[in-house]
């Protein structure tokens, strides 16, 4: 798959795509999973799930933090990139596209 066509099934520019593979999230992977920028950020960066983290991920933030930890941060980014391609928008995101 490519990044033009992850980048149009995601709504996310290719590179704010790209950013996000080098470890760095950018406000429209934020805005599209309608978490907080700076949730992520933790997420990414130092593996510490929010509530909204794990409210996007389905899971207790007990559970996120340890899949967090076991991942590590190229799991953690391949983690976010397939929150992105589960085509499953947030209520937050949903609602800033109408």
């Amino acid at each position: 798959m490519s990044w033009m066509e992850i980048a149009s099934r995601t709504g996310v520019p290719v590179a704010d795509l790209e950013a996000l593979v080098r470890g760095g999230v950018t406000e429209s992977v934020a805005d599209r999973l309608g978490v907080p920028l700076l949730a992520l950020d933790d997420f990414l960066l130092r593996g510490f799930a929010t509530a909204a983290v794990a409210h996007r991920m389905g899971i207790s933030m007990a559970a996120a933090e340890e899949l967090a930890q076991e991942a590590g941060k190229d799991g953690r980014i391949g983690i976010l990139l397939g929150l992105l391609l589960s085509g499953r928008q947030s209520r937050a995101a949903q609602a800033g596209r109408r």
